[in-house]
């Protein structure tokens, strides 16, 4: 039996040795980025730049802004200022205020130089959020261009509308995880909404079966914010942010305030969560044979991760109601016992199917 947990002890060290080898290896690989030339980026013609926030835009041409007032007069359209000012008081809020760790500070990201915000007139939806590194040769000063992140904005929605702080949390989520079911993703970035929206965000009672959670959960994609407000509710009932003075006045160009209270449930219970979920992609890497920072998109997306994601979320929760001295209910305790019935199910599996290294 001793030898047998030796064995097991040496195991286990040794895959954790060996993940850690892989990823300093593929971090030394990543000391240069692909070189994206893109037409359309390439034209847009103007820049804002904002701490490690570069607002790319036009006047003229089919992605023309088609506001550019500058109320201020300091010849930058107010639209572009205000989007620069939500990406700023978005950082703040997630980095100083609830203390997650910076895009560009993460391994994935070291060697981005910034977050490139393109305001464009997009055929879909209000914005999106690429999760690769990119070197755009953008400006003319800069010949040989720097590697950037990027965020695309509709450049035509309301100067407040608050898709900038939901598209720069999907940064912060690439940072730490490589796992991108739209459940996770879409659901965590709407309640990160909630520091800039008023009132109170909408919550659902938590799944407390199998089907319940395929229904609600895995099923879904904004809509499950509802799963983690009720969550964020639970293990943080007052949820309230300790704001610095000077954040909390931070105004538009018009005057009004950026962030209209001081409220959000549960920061330290979604910042547990995504501080777990990378040793567990890693373990997925290590598993399968992928590189730490190279998974295939469909990879990334895969339903076949959901159960292990979701036994992580609970494992979270469990954590945090501990450490939150969160009264017992019928509710979290039925909730809780989900993993149990995942592991009874097989939906967690001990193995992912092995595919072909990336």
């Amino acid at each position: 039996m001793i030898a047998a947990r030796g064995a097991r002890r040496l195991a286990a060290c040794a895959l954790a040795l060996a993940i850690s080898v892989s990823v300093a290896a593929q971090e030394a690989a990543l000391a240069a980025c692909r070189i994206e030339r893109n037409a359309t980026l390439s034209s847009l013609g103007h820049s804002y730049v904002r701490g490690e926030f570069r607002v790319v835009y036009t006047l003229d041409g089919p992605h023309a802004l088609p506001d550019a007032r500058d109320l201020n007069g300091n010849g930058v359209p107010d639209k572009v200022e205000d989007v620069a000012t939500q990406l700023v008081v978005g950082r703040r809020l997630f980095s100083e205020v609830m203390g997650m760790t910076h895009p560009l500070r993460q391994p994935r990201y070291a060697r981005a130089a910034s977050i490139d915000v393109f305001l464009l007139k997009m055929e879909k939806g209000n914005g999106l959020s690429y999760d690769e590194v990119m070197n755009y040769r953008l400006d003319s000063s800069e010949p040989a261009g720097h590697c950037a992140t990027r965020i695309d904005l509709l450049n035509s929605h309301s100067n407040q509308n608050v898709t900038p702080l939901h598209e720069l949390f999907h940064q912060y989520q690439y940072g730490y995880t490589m796992f991108k079911p739209r459940w996770l993703l879409e659901g965590t970035a709407r309640w990160a909404e909630y520091a800039l929206r008023s009132g109170e965000p909408p919550q659902q009672s938590l799944p407390a079966t199998l089907p319940a959670l395929q229904a609600q959960v895995f099923s879904q994609t904004y809509a499950t914010s509802t799963l983690w407000n009720r969550l964020a509710d639970i293990l943080d009932p007052k949820g309230r942010l300790e704001l610095p003075a000077d954040l909390a006045q931070t105004r538009y160009v018009d005057g009004s305030l950026v962030i209209h209270g001081d409220q959000l449930h549960g920061t330290a219970f979604v910042k547990a969560l995504f501080e777990a979920l990378g040793p567990l992609d890693h373990d997925v890497a290590a598993r399968n044979g992928w590189r730490v920072f190279g998974w295939k998109e469909g990879d990334q997306r895969s339903s076949m991760h959901d159960g292990e994601i979701f036994q992580r979320v609970i494992q979270v929760v469990r954590q945090q109601a501990e450490r939150s001295r969160t009264p017992a209910s019928v509710e979290l305790e039925t909730f809780l016992a989900l993993e149990t019935s995942l592991r009874q199910e097989g939906v967690v599996p001990g193995v992912v199917v092995k595919r072909n290294a990336q």
